[in-house]
């Protein structure tokens, strides 16, 4: 899956990851509504440890897995 496909499946309500990655960890879009305190969408990264926004890295934007 290219950066562009991936970006497409968060559109879609789709959840992404690397493979590399644990199974815990994964990318999410936030589109904000109404009652949201933010006024754009944005990526972040869910893992056991919470929620924080995600910058990719140039390795993630090139990767094709």
């Amino acid at each position: 899956m290219t950066f562009g496909e991936a970006i497409e499946q968060l559109q879609n309500d789709d959840c992404v990851r690397l493979p590399q990655w644990t199974t815990d960890v994964f990318l999410n879009l936030q589109v904000p509504d109404k009652h949201s305190k933010m006024t754009a969408p944005y990526i972040y990264v869910e893992s056991r440890f919470g929620r924080v926004p995600w910058n990719p890295t140039q390795i993630e934007i090139l990767s094709d897995d």
